[in-house]
């Protein structure tokens, strides 16, 4: 049954405001800001409110994907003052300065749900940590730069239909505000017996800071239930859009999850009832994670933390008191007597007084919502309206046209094979038919970056070739974790290329070419040259510049501590230092992020070769979001930008595999 509710809908188109790159950032941060304050004013409105944004992707249709914000007033009664209230808010207010908001009158289609097969939804990341009997009810930590701009790119690539929806809902149920309250309350005083009675816990020290952050946020701050899933014909396309969506809305550390992705089928019960959730503008909050299937729900918080027991004591089976002396009363912040007047419970006082003379024993099930609410700061990595950067896309298609049609690398042997040394190699052809050169002496280091299909593998190849038609006896190593399927051939047929698929082997590599960096290094010391060209000179010792290629570096952060630890440390060395000394780094990924690719790697590699990736790496590696806007067809165009920051789009020449069967040419 359709809620009868009065609901507001309208569909958002961005305006024509496309600015050059150097004003791309500064206007995705004006716009991120004017989001979370139009949400931020919804939401503070007093009014129980529920605002859904929603991607609505279909194949078949013209526009492929259609943007929707969708606002409902939960009160029975209808007031057309408070609605037209809103409408102006959304409509007159500054995100009109970069989107069209347009009223919707009939918009079935989103309420038309009947091809959906599976639900997936975002969720804050939990644990239950054992032996401590501790649940971690963790927060979520925003990337407030996301543009949603990857997750755009993401849904364009599927060929089935998706919904994916972000829904907010103003949080009013003071009687499970009071459970987990008192849950919270009940938390810190057992975390603080524990902590006090002997050895400090490290798990637990962390679980009283973070439930002390509960308290002092939670307890008297402005809340909302949220609701972020995908609704798709098939579990590859939701887990996909989610996982990118989780990758881009949150930051994240070693010693934090993200979030937790939980996928519901068709046939499951609560499939039906989150369907008719998104049909109504409503948020579904029965979904859970997998740490709520084990037996949790009535285990009393006093039962499962304990302190130690010591001395006599060990032989009383007394259960632990509830009394403490340092217990908050709940809804009452440490540092004041009485509640914040935002606190969305108020009670009657006389209600309030008999709760904290004789709080409940809380449970463990009485913390469980605190995993769907979060402040509006949490969640503000996620509630983005992206902006297409449609004039970049004009701009690549007419560059496009002035690229050769097809450019292979015999063509490039033929045409420019003078200008490849022992220093140089040939990226590709600009749009002005010229070759473009990289220098190894100029530039030592680069990043090569492209989702699979792009050209980024090809290209690879590409440089292999050049690096060994200019010297053939030049020492190339690769270290491909995807058990090497790419290059294997060409370890076969040329025996100066080495190629290693492990994450021990790789560390053992590293430290091998650390140790051949330090003992040029030495030579060049001792005889007081500053570079290779000059050792040989003077000395008559030749030592030939060396490459490495790290394909696809994301697999190193799966890598165990120890070999992870030294492979980075070894990296960043040889970043910073390898230039003089000859020893030149490709670092490779298919989708480059901060925490892929190392801000003090990254800082030493000046030359940027990048195929088709999504909006949010584009613009992390060029400051400019051209490179999302590359073609599928034909593969192999890239973005370069050299030392001189200048970007140019460039064919780059495609390489056969029958090419190694041949002499070097």
């Amino acid at each position: 049954m359709i809620n009868q509710s009065p609901i507001l809908c309208f569909q958002l188109s961005p305006r024509q405001i496309i600015p050059s790159s150097d004003r791309l950032y500064p206007l995705n941060k004006d716009l991120q800001q004017t989001q979370d304050q139009t949400i931020r004013s919804l939401t503070r409105l007093g009014i129980n409110l529920t605002v859904s944004l929603r991607y609505d992707y279909d194949p078949n249709q013209s526009p492929q994907l259609r943007t929707y914000l969708l606002i409902r007033q939960n009160d029975d009664q209808q007031n057309p003052d408070f609605l037209e209230q809103i409408a102006s808010l959304v409509t007159k207010g500054k995100l009109s300065n970069f989107l069209i908001l347009t009223p919707q009158t009939n918009w079935s289609d989103i309420q038309t749900l009947d091809w959906v097969k599976i639900i997936g939804e975002i969720l804050k990341p939990e644990d239950w940590i054992e032996p401590q009997n501790c649940y971690f009810p963790q927060f979520f930590k925003p990337n407030p730069a996301n543009d949603m701009l990857a997750v755009y790119d993401v849904i364009h690539r599927l060929d089935r239909r998706l919904i994916l929806e972000i829904t907010l809902k103003t949080y009013q149920n003071p009687n499970e505000k009071q459970l987990w309250v008192n849950g919270i309350n009940q938390m810190l005083t057992q975390l603080e017996k524990v902590n006090s009675s002997g050895t400090p816990d490290q798990i637990l020290s962390t679980a009283l800071n973070l439930y002390r952050s509960y308290q002092q946020i939670y307890t008297t701050g402005e809340l909302v239930q949220y609701s972020i899933k995908a609704l798709g014909e098939n579990q590859g396309d939701v887990y996909l859009v989610l996982n990118t969506l989780l990758e881009h809305a949150t930051e994240v550390n070693n010693h934090q999850k993200s979030g937790q992705i939980v996928i519901v089928g068709n046939n499951k019960s609560e499939f039906s009832d989150s369907l008719n959730a998104t049909q109504t503008i409503d948020i579904y909050s029965k979904i859970q994670g997998s740490i709520w299937q084990r037996s949790l729900e009535n285990i009393l918080i006093r039962d499962a933390i304990k302190p130690k027991k010591t001395g006599l004591a060990k032989f009383s089976d007394d259960s632990l008191s509830l009394s403490n002396p340092r217990f908050t009363p709940p809804l009452l912040n440490s540092n004041q007597n009485q509640p914040q007047s935002s606190d969305l419970v108020l009670g009657s006082p006389s209600g309030l007084a008999k709760f904290a003379a004789s709080p409940p024993a809380a449970k463990i099930k009485d913390l469980k919502p605190l995993h769907r609410l979060a402040t509006l700061s949490e969640i503000a990595g996620f509630f983005r309206i992206p902006i297409p950067p449609v004039t970049t896309q004009v701009t690549v298609k007419e560059t496009m046209k002035q690229l050769p049609e097809k450019l292979t690398i015999e063509d490039v042997i033929q045409n420019y094979g003078k200008l490849i040394t022992e220093d140089t190699y040939i990226v590709g052809v600009d749009e002005q038919g010229e070759p473009c050169i990289s220098n190894f002496s100029k530039i030592p280091h680069r990043i090569i970056a492209g989702v699979p299909g792009s050209g980024k593998t090809n290209f690879i190849t590409s440089v292999i070739y050049q690096f060994l038609h200019a010297n053939p006896q030049r020492q190339i190593y690769i270290a491909d974790f995807q058990a090497g399927l790419h290059y294997q051939f060409i370890v076969e047929q040329q025996p100066t290329v080495k190629m290693i698929t492990q994450a021990k082997d790789c560390a053992e590599l590293l430290a091998q070419l650390w140790e051949e960096h330090e003992n040029r290094r030495t030579e060049m010391v001792k005889h007081r040259v500053r570079s290779l060209a000059n050792l040989h000179q003077k000395t008559n010792i030749k030592k030939d510049r060396i490459l490495l290629i790290i394909d696809e570096a994301s697999y190193i952060k799966t890598m165990e501590k120890a070999f992870r630890v030294s492979i980075e440390s070894h990296l960043n060395n040889l970043a910073a230092q390898s230039r003089v000394t000859g020893i030149h780094i490709i670092y490779c990924s298919q989708r480059p992020t901060t925490e892929v690719i190392d801000p003090q790697i990254s800082n030493n590699m000046d030359e940027r070769i990048i195929f088709r990736v999504s909006s949010s790496s584009s613009n992390l590696l060029l400051s400019d979001v051209t490179a999302s806007n590359l073609p599928v067809d034909p593969p192999g165009r890239a973005i370069y930008r050299g030392i001189e920051s200048q970007l140019k789009m460039v064919a780059t020449p495609y390489v056969p595999d029958d090419i190694w069967e041949n002499p070097l040419c």
